[in-house]
């Protein structure tokens, strides 16, 4: 009895076939490269391609759109030979309640890498490399409308309370933040929230999300990122002056000006190792007038009025602390990053200085 001929159900990619014969064909021919024949290929048999219902954007459209609505922009890196990127773009990005929650908070921004090597990566994936250092095969990055300048350091960086987790002060005010109680469950507009069950860190409160496990943790991730650096930084526990005293003319007690930006890893750490540390608050707040001058990053509006304090005393960079007062020739200025060890000698040495009469 002859064997019972039986066609195949399997799905048979003839096209692709003939396409992948032909670029071989001409590689062998006409000298072309493997890696134009694997990026042509790539075109027909890359899974990340087709219709999603989140509204794409260039880099240079969600900058424009970014600086006019302030909504932040989310950068969208996937890779489509590394399965998290294709269960983030299947599972994730194609669910309904995903993709409304990207297009109402977000710009996004997708950044393909298709390319086997770093060498023959794409333009945009370079600059936004050299901007913020990725390199994961997929990661979601959110930058908010007025850092769109700033490192990766910067964006994961924060001094607001509420987006680190803090809800113990204890730790800042011993000089160690490292130790505080943070509460990663979430406070204030947080969504509360969990681990990540690969490790990955927390599904909240963070500029960066890296690799994908399941659609529940991209939601709480994307709930957290929409507020991320929306909320104002800490002034810690330093009873401050109006800013028009600034301009006044000194009185008995040195004054301290203290210029910060709103956003940057190096004005946060002043406000959560200087600001807020007993020993250092309790000395501002006894031996000081202090100020605090709070620049915006990118209101150059907002900004205008300060730039002029700012030039009086020959600051370039921020932060920076002034101490001023009647028994000193010329102010003590200490010009940008500081550790908090060195900030407090700068204090007790202006405290000092300030007590010789000329």
């Amino acid at each position: 009895m002859q064997p019972t001929k039986s066609k195949s159900t399997r799905y048979q990619p003839r096209g692709l076939y003939i396409v992948a014969s032909i670029l071989l064909a001409l590689s062998a021919a006409y000298n072309i490269s493997d890696q134009f024949a694997d990026e042509c290929l790539g075109q027909f048999t890359n899974p990340l391609r087709g219709a999603s219902p989140i509204k794409w954007r260039s880099r240079d459209a969600a900058l424009t759109e970014s600086k006019s609505t302030q909504k932040p922009i989310l950068y969208v890196f996937l890779t489509r030979r590394d399965n998290p990127s294709l269960q983030m773009y299947g599972e994730g990005f194609h669910d309904p309640k995903v993709a409304e929650l990207i297009n109402r908070n977000f710009i996004p921004v997708r950044v393909d890498n298709d390319s086997r090597d770093y060498t023959n990566r794409s333009s945009l994936y370079t600059q936004l490399h050299n901007q913020y250092g990725y390199n994961s095969t997929c990661e979601l990055l959110v930058v908010p409308a007025h850092m769109t300048d700033m490192s990766s350091t910067d964006l994961d960086s924060s001094a607001n309370l509420s987006e680190l987790g803090i809800d113990n002060t204890s730790g800042l005010e011993s000089g160690s933040r490292y130790n505080c109680n943070y509460n990663y469950g979430g406070g204030g507009v947080y969504r509360p929230g969990r681990y990540r069950t690969d490790g990955q860190g927390y599904c909240g409160n963070s500029a960066k999300f890296i690799g994908y496990t399941n659609k529940q943790e991209l939601i709480d991730y994307l709930y957290g990122a929409q507020h991320w650096h929306r909320l104002p930084a800490t002034k810690g526990k330093v009873a401050w002056l109006p800013l028009a005293v600034a301009t006044q003319p000194l009185k008995s007690k040195p004054r301290l000006l203290a210029f910060v930006d709103n956003a940057g890893t190096s004005s946060d750490a002043l406000r959560l190792d200087t600001f807020w540390n007993r020993r250092d608050y309790s000395l501002i707040n006894k031996e000081f007038e202090p100020v605090l001058v709070e620049f915006h990053h990118g209101d150059s509006a907002y900004n205008q009025p300060l730039e002029v304090l700012k030039a009086k005393y020959g600051i370039t960079t921020l932060p920076a602390l002034v101490i001023e007062s009647s028994n000193l020739a010329t102010p003590l200025i200490q010009f940008g990053s500081a550790n908090a060890e060195s900030t407090h000698d700068f204090l007790v040495s202006g405290v000092m200085k300030s007590a010789t009469k000329l």
